[in-house]
């Protein structure tokens, strides 16, 4: 493990991402022999359903053309939130010589030549994805509850619609979510949903 490559992962929260980068900074420090490189690749505000992230788009290159040795991640569902495109990713590492290591999975770094790797990585990705689902299912349901109580969802239309014009502004200046985010004091999320989403009417 001389080059490697770590890749961080959060759709909206940025304590998240915190907590994320000082787990995997106390691994790093800790490892007996330290890497000759280290590569830092993130993916903020961006669902893990995608596979069309810029930095796991980068991350891929990179393996593909032995920029690096060995892909570092918190845990295995930032690689991905399904479970069958995080294994077939990893197999396909597997085919290039690189290798994978889930910080806080450490039973998943089993290596290439491990006869289970495959049936570990296999599990662990679905109960990732079932968890994932199951808290979708949770807040769908806590705002089905909150609609017939006649609880009013959002921000005031108005405050949106400026919010909306705002942020499509700074993002055509070229600024990326993360600095529209930290500008407008919203998190990367809110920014990417103002972006990319619908027009709010006033």
């Amino acid at each position: 493990m001389d080059k490697i490559a770590i890749y961080y992962r959060v759709s909206t929260d940025r304590q998240d991402l915190a907590s994320q980068k000082n787990t995997v900074e106390k691994w790093l420090a800790e490892l007996p022999k330290k890497p000759s490189k280290v590569h830092v690749l993130e993916d903020e505000g961006i669902s893990g359903k995608h596979e069309n992230r810029p930095g796991y788009k980068q991350l891929m290159t990179m393996a593909v053309n032995r920029q690096i040795d060995t892909i570092v991640v918190y845990r295995l569902d930032r690689l991905s939130r399904n479970a069958t495109v995080a294994i077939k990713t990893l197999l396909e590492m597997d085919e290039y010589g690189v290798g994978f290591i889930s910080v806080t999975q450490p039973v998943l770094n089993l290596g290439h030549a491990n006869p289970f790797r495959r049936t570990m990585l296999a599990a662990f990705a679905e109960i990732a994805e079932i968890e994932r689902e199951t808290i979708v299912q949770r807040v769908r349901s806590g705002l089905e509850a909150a609609k017939k109580r006649g609880t009013r969802l959002g921000a005031p239309q108005k405050i949106s619609r400026e919010k909306q014009i705002e942020a499509r502004s700074l993002k055509a200046e070229g600024l990326s979510f993360k600095k529209i985010a930290e500008r407008m004091d919203l998190s990367v999320g809110s920014v990417h949903t103002l972006v990319t989403g619908e027009d709010i009417i006033d």
